[in-house]
């Protein structure tokens, strides 16, 4: 349990950490490149973070199978040898993807021929595909030390990286120097750069022999089986991941790239909220594969302990907006505040589904896991090509809205089914919805703030009234004893 909970702690305060500094690094961006600059830019970068999220299904079924009681000797050295190989293919494609989008991406942006930021645009494909490219080779040696069971190692040895983005930004603002989109993406990889060195010297402590990573014709062998397991994950991911890039080129096509920047920070704070709990709950990934009996039971502990923070934390972003909306940027508050309280719904389920979505891949039921997540993309493609046009980024909200419902109640439903020790969450939610009750109040006073007038007072008030709630919330007092502040 000792070592769950470190695993645990790390992967959340490091999700927290690189969300928040994403999050100012965005804000710095918007700033240095403008509002449409930045939404060209994100719109772009959004089709490679989806390239990075497929290779990352991979690497979670490299870990799974490497974290295996079976894997050992032989079969360590095969999953070794795999996971090499599909590391360097997988650059190789990106490459080509590379050569693709650099040809077509300035039409897709609705870009003129000839503009000057058409050559501008060409130049930030290819750094962003050096940043994948490197991202990707960060994230196999962080499954890699995964794998020995040191989650906390994969995790904290990310937290540099993210500080020198951050630290390049602000020296070009407060500077006022010029940032065109290429230094931006620039600064991005030094900052990956950063990660993957750091990240290679751990995995030579927690791994050291490499020998193991040559191919050999029986070690080849096995990559047919990690491409099976991880493939279904990667199409899987495909599915999910494939709608934020769809949503932004959809918005910068029918709207413009002032609202797929709208739609970029509002995501933002939405995916960090969603980061820094699911990368705790990663646990569930060896609870699933390790010992199926304590998912249930872990769940809803999880439940009890998150249940009212989550919330919590969507208000503190619901002002943080606000104040990005009234006094950091000149952006419609409405539409922002609207649409973020909209994606909370989405946000809401699925980070309350995620403990048991991970519990199942350990399990490998991954061929529920594919028809879930088909069912969920064609529903939400279907709904924002409807609504898009006409709503603008109210129906691209609606679109996550509607799928992520049904997601998470098929989720819930299949383990419910299956491990039969999920009764007692109504009797959870039950015993805390005044609590629930008073931090719905709190968001909803939030985002009414955020559409009016952005008021500080008001917000600085709203905050104390949520650390009061926090503090006596149950997590709060776990936390503190487990990292020795109180006995």
């Amino acid at each position: 349990m000792a070592t769950l909970f470190r695993n645990a702690s790390w992967s959340g305060a490091s999700a927290a950490f690189r969300a928040a500094s994403g999050l100012f690094n965005a804000l710095l961006a918007v700033r240095l490149l403008g509002v449409e600059g930045y939404g060209h830019v994100a719109t772009v970068l959004s089709v490679f973070v989806l390239y990075l999220a497929l290779n990352s299904s991979v690497f979670t079924a490299l870990v799974v199978n490497l974290m295996k009681p079976t894997a050992i000797n032989e079969k360590h050295a095969i999953l070794l040898a795999s996971s090499s190989i599909f590391t360097v293919f997988s650059i190789v494609v990106l490459g080509v993807v590379t050569l693709l989008l650099r040809e077509f991406a300035p039409q897709l942006l609705s870009i003129e021929p000839g503009a000057v930021l058409n050559a501008e645009i060409r130049h930030v494909i290819l750094l962003m595909s050096a940043l994948t490219a490197i991202q990707t080779l960060a994230a196999w040696h962080a499954a890699l030390i995964e794998s020995t069971g040191r989650l906390d190692l994969a995790m904290k040895w990310q937290l540099i990286g993210p500080t020198v983005v951050l630290a390049l930004l602000t020296i070009f603002f407060f500077g006022q120097f010029t940032l065109t989109a290429s230094g931006y993406v620039t600064a991005l990889c030094a900052g990956a750069l950063t990660d993957l060195f750091l990240l290679w010297l751990v995995k030579r402590t927690v791994m050291p022999s490499s020998a193991f990573y040559w191919p050999t014709p029986k070690r080849l062998y096995g990559l047919v089986d990690l491409l099976k397991s991880g493939g279904v994950l990667q199409a899987t991911s495909l599915m999910g991941m494939f709608l934020e890039p769809l949503n932004k080129l959809l918005l910068n096509h029918f709207v413009g790239a002032a609202a797929v920047t709208i739609y970029d920070l509002a995501m933002k704070v939405i995916w960090g909220i969603q980061y820094l709990f699911s990368a705790a709950m990663r646990v569930f990934l060896h609870l699933g594969s390790q010992n199926e009996e304590a998912v249930g039971p872990t769940f809803n502990k999880v439940i009890a302990l998150i249940g009212v923070p989550v919330v919590i934390l969507h208000t503190v972003g619901a002002l943080f907006l606000s104040w990005i909306a009234h006094h950091w940027l000149a952006i419609e508050s409405t539409q922002l505040m609207i649409f973020f309280a909209i994606a909370t719904l989405s946000n809401l389920g699925m980070i309350y589904i995620t403990p048991l979505y991970i519990s199942l891949i350990g399990r490998g039921d991954l061929g529920f896991i594919f028809r879930c997540q088909a069912i969920l993309a064609v529903t939400n493609v279907g709904i924002s090509l409807i609504l898009i046009p006409y709503f603008g980024l109210m129906g691209s909200a609606f679109g996550l809205l509607a799928a992520t419902a049904y997601n998470a109640i098929a989720i819930f439903n299949r383990c419910k089914h299956s491990l039969g020790t999920l009764d007692d969450v109504g009797g959870t939610l039950r015993r805390t919805w005044i609590r629930y009750a008073l931090s719905i109040l709190f968001f909803v006073a939030a985002i009414r703030v955020g559409i009016t007038s952005g008021s500080i007072f008001l917000s600085l008030l709203l905050m104390f009234g949520l650390a009061a709630i926090m503090f006596r919330e149950p997590l709060v007092g776990f936390l503190l004893v487990k990292t020795g502040f109180v006995k």
